[in-house]
């Protein structure tokens, strides 16, 4: 579990834009923030999983939908989701920050 919350993460990252598309291209919406029950519930992940060793830092989360989310799992650093494939590479200069790029 991570010690950021998803609508502070929202509004650092979006303001106050009601909806947005996550990187795979589905619609989140701010007003779904903790609804699991919405079709536009936005969650935070790891880009490098905890699991496999990534860190709880800004720079190693993403919000992303929730159906993006459970596609990526734990796959790290190559994934497929909404029928798309990416992959994590770390930012220059870094220990633990990364960003997705889209294959």
């Amino acid at each position: 579990m991570s010690k950021y919350k998803t609508v502070k993460v929202w509004n650092k990252v979006f303001g106050n834009r009601e909806t947005v598309f996550d990187y795979a291209g589905r619609e989140m919406r701010k007003s779904a923030c903790g609804d699991p029950h919405s079709a536009y519930h936005p969650t935070l992940d790891h880009i490098r999983p905890l699991s496999l060793g990534g860190s709880d830092v800004a720079g190693n989360i993403v919000i992303c939908h929730r159906d993006t989310n459970a596609e990526k799992a734990d796959k790290f650093p190559h994934w497929k989701t909404n029928r798309q494939l990416f992959r994590a590479d770390r930012i220059k200069g870094t220990r633990t920050d990364y960003e997705i790029i889209k294959l």
